[in-house]
């Protein structure tokens, strides 16, 4: 009876999910995150669902399966617009972002219900490295220390600290592609002395930043200028909610996300700004650590670039943007803080070229370089600027580090555009990548 009445109680709780962020895969993640009834989970160790958002690419399947057996059983995967890996050909998939929730929530009240099985296991259970038995005691290092018991490695590799000289143990493993905290798809081996980043190697390349479709659309013919700024203004809150959601202000992370959902030209950003100031937001990114040199502004582009004090934004070519007298906002310092208000100011900004511009109902007029969210699209769409974080990132302390990896906009721009709610979803070819 008890175990009835419990089981009744967590089908009806919560649905816990942890989200495999896929190529494609974001937007269907920032409806879920306003979904009332469903969590977005941190770690796949508090989740019941495993939810694959987006194409995986072959090479990263492996990694996948390591995610896929950490969840706590009983658990389910749910394939939203990508194929399953082969041992899961039978787990659910669908490609209706409208069906989406609905979906999670009917598969975790069966597996608390016990109508559902648990999806199995998909790798051996036993160490990923050999260890017992090993060194002089058998615990599978050297001597007292070293080693890699369990597959993890110890603490002992001495290096000198980058930052005042001191010799500390350091501990050297690998970040992605599925962690939470980075952009979905990039990898990276990292070395920590203590709380500090000995060195920062990019291993993998964040998956390539689809746009909405107006930003393709201005590459072949003139588009509505106030749908142009609309949308800008919708990818720069994204990014904002996720800056918000790892430095722990869920309810900011949430509120930009509800303003993106609806974002008008008759939008307004002072209340978030209000509160992101009483919350101490901006003061987390006051270090002056994470300042990028002009190179470096340059190479990453767009807001990056402008927060660096570069006046470069190509929509001060366009002749329709000259008649809403537009100019480039840029700030001076170049470093974290710089960059979210930097931000925040060109929210501000194409909010109100899209009130002008729906007034006066402009059109753009350059087609053949446009400036996107994420930086100039001339000859080239904007490139992965992923290797700039091997030279910033070293000498920073963890927090200081994921607080300026979220300030950067570093992805590739996609050749296809982002899918919207009616789109069909693309082949299984594309989704692999």
């Amino acid at each position: 009876m008890a175990v009835s009445w419990l089981q009744r109680l967590a089908a009806q709780a919560t649905v816990p999910v942890f989200p495999v962020r896929g190529m494609q895969g974001e937007p269907a993640l920032h409806r879920l995150a306003l979904t009332p009834g469903i969590t977005l989970v941190d770690s796949p160790r508090h989740a019941s669902i495993l939810l694959i958002a987006g194409g995986v690419p072959p090479d990263q399947h492996e990694a996948l399966r390591r995610v896929h057996d950490q969840l706590p059983g009983p658990f389910a995967t749910l394939w939203y617009r990508s194929e399953p890996l082969d041992e899961l050909a039978g787990a659910t998939r669908l490609d209706d972002p409208e069906a989406l929730p609905g979906a999670l929530m009917r598969i975790h009240r069966e597996l608390m219900n016990g109508k559902r099985g648990s999806s199995p296991r998909l790798l051996p259970d036993e160490p990923p490295n050999p260890w017992e038995g090993l060194g002089d005691d058998g615990h599978g290092g050297e001597g007292m220390m070293g080693g890699v018991p369990y597959g993890r490695p110890m603490a002992m590799n001495m290096h000198d600290d980058i930052r005042d000289g001191l010799t500390l143990d350091s501990l050297t493993f690998t970040l992605g592609p599925f962690l939470p905290m980075l952009p979905p798809g990039l990898g990276a081996k990292v070395t920590l002395q203590g709380d500090l980043i000995q060195s920062w190697v990019t291993q993998q390349s964040p998956y390539p930043m689809a746009l909405e479709r107006v930003f393709l659309e201005a590459r072949q013919r003139p588009a509505p200028i106030a749908k142009l700024e609309l949308a800008r203004a919708r990818y720069h809150l994204h990014r904002l909610a996720f800056a918000l959601r790892l430095a722990g202000l869920d309810r900011l992370a949430l509120e930009s996300l509800r303003l993106a959902k609806g974002v008008s030209p008759d939008s307004r950003l002072e209340g978030l700004r209000r509160r992101l100031a009483r919350c101490g937001f901006f003061h987390l990114t006051t270090t002056g650590r994470g300042r990028l040199d002009e190179n470096q502004a340059r190479r990453v582009g767009g807001i990056a670039a402008r927060a660096a004090g570069l006046e470069e934004d190509l929509r001060s070519r366009d002749a329709a943007y000259g008649r809403l007298k537009f100019a480039p906002v840029v700030q001076s310092d170049g470093d974290t803080n710089a960059r979210w208000r930097q931000t925040l100011a060109e929210i501000e900004q194409s909010l109100q070229l899209a009130r002008q511009a729906e007034q006066e109902e402009l059109y753009s007029e350059t087609t053949d370089a446009i400036e996107t969210p994420r930086g100039p699209w001339g000859e080239y769409r904007p490139e992965d600027a992923s290797g700039v974080l091997d030279d910033l990132l070293p000498g920073l302390e963890w927090d200081e580090a994921l607080s300026t990896l979220a300030s950067l906009d570093l992805a590739a721009v996609s050749e296809w555009p982002q899918e919207a709610p009616g789109d069909e979803p693309e082949s299984s070819e594309e989704r692999r990548g």
